[in-house]
């Protein structure tokens, strides 16, 4: 531990929603304003503001907001005539769990239960639940007829938990919130692992690199392959459920931070949405008291900031700052708002069709990689596996089978008692990668007959992480508030120290370094960062982080929060693909694909030579070869239902792209 006990400070942040363009506002964009301690409790204004400029049409235009003003008076108008009242909307919801190699239940790799906690306070928050932290007697008070369930479909047609578990400990042990440009949440972190965002609610759960941020979410109307919720993991969740225990969280550990982001992914923003000033309703809702400044804490006199407008500030309104334990309310007009936004721009998820249960059958066993581990420097990788049962009978024996780009097989048996949904991480023996694309191919049998095929297999396509083409690599280090615990060594392959650091001085505290270590071509490196306190830079003593970069400004590795040191290896040689891929940007659509799949690139007149499809036995299915334009789309009718993998080769270099036939 730290040698003084720093003063506990209000963590951030409920999302900030973005700047609305209505006659009233303005379209430049707002700072967020620190809470009373100082520390920014949300950058998402930011991150909205920004988003609006590619997607001029999403929530916080004048045309959004027309549009939703225009439903809500239809849907309430409706509501005037329907005995009923509101239709009941269900979402399915696939939270990502992204951590670094730790066992399930521990830091970032939270357990399932709290995943399920915060399923079950959605929907006591959104239900107004009876019996719960979500009850209230407030007359705007209201019961939404929002639900939420765990996906019990994943987007190629097959069984899930609802839960996806990723070690992506080679990648960055942090991931940035908005207020990092190009962060890598948004540019590495989504797009790899997003599920169908007209089908799914996306959430992530994550370790954040600022200790300053809880979470984040999307306002409706953006971009498809960002859409979601992203959140601290340790804010995620609730302490009232038990066998979850969110040490060190409070006041922000029953799970509203989270009901907060849901709130803005359905449409609603925050309750002092002018912030600085009385004009009301700053958040579209005349039912939500005009309030001058956000609220901290649990007042115990409710404020009244803007005596002018009636009523106290609602303290209690899920989208104020309040601590989770004072957060009951949302509004009659905040339903209605989520409502047309459900009826707009989120109607497809609205109408998404993903079940909440599965047909029971008896066996059936499920293989999925959860990382690959790649050693850049000795090709060397250790990949994980992650075994689930979703049999009714309990699993006690199964064989992992696996390969390497299609070649020998290898096998690995295993014992053990999985009871339904319950799940095993194992690792697979080291193997050794050649030069370029490579797929690692796991398949899992078990001695009864597997009643349900479509997860019995995975496959996951790789590179040799390299980075040839740069003459330097850039450290820039921000130090916590202990900067003389902190030392960090570059080294080559010889073990030959290059450059090294240390800070003494207290004016090294909470500050900025850059530095630059000249590197040659075919050499292999390592970087290690060191904290003699063992608790890293980040979070609880200041948000002290680091990142390496390349001469293109392409990202190695950004971290922070680690406990005694921290290792990265990057090696130079030239292992990755050719510069045809990077720059013609070869991708393929619609992926997942019901009938034709397309190659596209920047520049068609450079076609590749031809295409290979394998399954995921990396057993060749059909190849052509491409002379036309024509002979980038690609008829998949012949092709079963499940997850392929394209090879696409232009000279002796390729790239493989999964995609699933659904």
């Amino acid at each position: 531990m730290k040698k003084i006990a720093l003063s506990i400070f209000v963590l951030a942040c409920f999302l900030c929603s973005g700047i609305l363009e209505a006659q009233e506002k303005s379209t430049s964009k707002k700072a967020s304003k620190p809470t009373p301690n100082g520390i920014h409790r949300c950058s998402s204004d930011e991150y909205n503001a920004e988003l609006l400029k590619q997607y001029p049409n999403m929530m916080g235009s004048k045309s959004f907001e027309k549009k939703l003003e225009n439903k809500i008076k239809e849907l309430k108008a409706s509501r005037i005539l329907s005995a009923n009242g509101a239709t009941l909307v269900r979402i399915p919801v696939v939270v990502h769990v992204i951590h670094n190699g730790t066992a399930v239940g521990v830091g970032a790799n939270i357990s399932d239960a709290q995943v399920l906690s915060q399923i079950q306070v959605l929907n006591e928050d959104f239900r107004k639940m009876t019996g719960t932290r979500g009850e209230n007697s407030h007359p705007d008070g209201a019961d939404t007829n929002i639900e939420f369930y765990l996906a019990k479909e994943s987007p190629n047609g097959c069984t899930t938990s609802g839960i996806e578990r990723y070690d992506l400990s080679n990648i960055s042990t942090t991931w940035h919130g908005p207020d990092v440009p190009n962060s890598n949440t948004e540019t590495i972190l989504k797009p790899m692992t997003i599920w169908d965002s007209t089908r799914y609610l996306n959430m992530w759960t994550v370790t954040l690199s600022g200790s300053n941020l809880l979470g984040y979410a999307q306002f409706p109307g953006g971009p498809t392959d960002t859409d979601g919720v992203v959140m601290g993991h340790q804010y995620f969740g609730s302490n009232d459920a038990p066998g979850v225990n969110l040490n060190g969280s409070t006041p922000f550990d029953l799970g509203r931070t989270t009901t907060h982001e849901v709130g803005h992914f359905l449409g609603l923003f925050h309750t002092f949405q002018d912030e600085g000033s009385c004009s009301a309703p700053g958040d579209f809702c005349d039912d939500t008291p005009a309030v001058l400044n956000p609220n901290y804490g649990c007042p115990t006199t409710i404020p009244d900031s803007c005596p002018a407008d009636p009523g106290l500030d609602m303290i209690e309104n899920y989208m104020d700052y309040s601590n989770d334990a004072c957060m009951n309310i949302f509004t009659n007009d905040q339903s209605a708002r989520m409502d047309a936004a459900l009826s707009g721009a989120r109607l497809s998820l609205a109408n998404s069709t993903v079940p909440d249960s599965r047909t029971a059958v008896n066996y059936d066993s499920s293989i999925k990689i959860e990382s690959i581990n790649l050693e850049a420097c000795t090709g060397t990788f250790s990949p994980k596996v992650i075994l689930t049962n979703f049999g009714t009978i309990p699993l006690t024996s199964a064989t992992i089978t696996y390969n390497l780009n299609g070649g020998a097989s290898m096998v690995e048996n295993w014992t053990g008692s999985l009871s339904e949904e319950a799940h095993e991480t194992i690792s697979l023996p080291s193997m050794t990668t050649p030069p370029g694309n490579n797929i690692l191919n796991v398949t899992v049998s078990q001695t009864n007959t597997d009643q349900r095929g479509c997860n019995d297999g995975d496959a996951k396509s790789f590179n040799g992480v390299t980075y040839e083409n740069t003459t330097q690599i850039h450290l820039t280090l921000n130090t916590d508030d202990f900067a003389n615990e902190i030392d960090w060594e570059f080294k080559n392959s010889s073990n030959t120290l290059l450059y090294s650091g240390s800070y003494d001085s207290p004016a090294d505290d909470n500050k900025t370094f850059i530095e630059a270590f000249d590197v040659v071509a075919n050499e292999c490196y390592t970087f290690t960062i060191t904290d003699t306190q063992g608790d890293g830079i980040c979070c609880d003593f200041g948000i002290g982080s680091y990142e390496l970069r390349t001469d293109n400004n392409t990202l190695i590795v950004s971290g922070g929060s680690f406990a005694f040191s921290e290792t990265t290896t990057m090696s130079t040689t030239a292992l990755s693909m050719d510069d045809y891929f990077k720059t013609n940007r070869v991708k393929i659509y619609p992926n997942p694909t019901q009938n034709d799949l397309t190659i596209s690139m920047l520049n068609p007149r450079q076609l590749p030579n031809g295409f290979q499809v394998y399954n995921m036995l990396g057993q060749a299915i059909f190849s052509k070869s491409i002379t036309t334009v024509e002979d980038l789309k690609i008829n998949t009718s012949i092709l079963s239902n499940g997850m392929y993998f394209i090879k696409i080769s232009k000279g002796s270099r390729s790239i493989a792209i999964p995609f699933i036939k659904k």
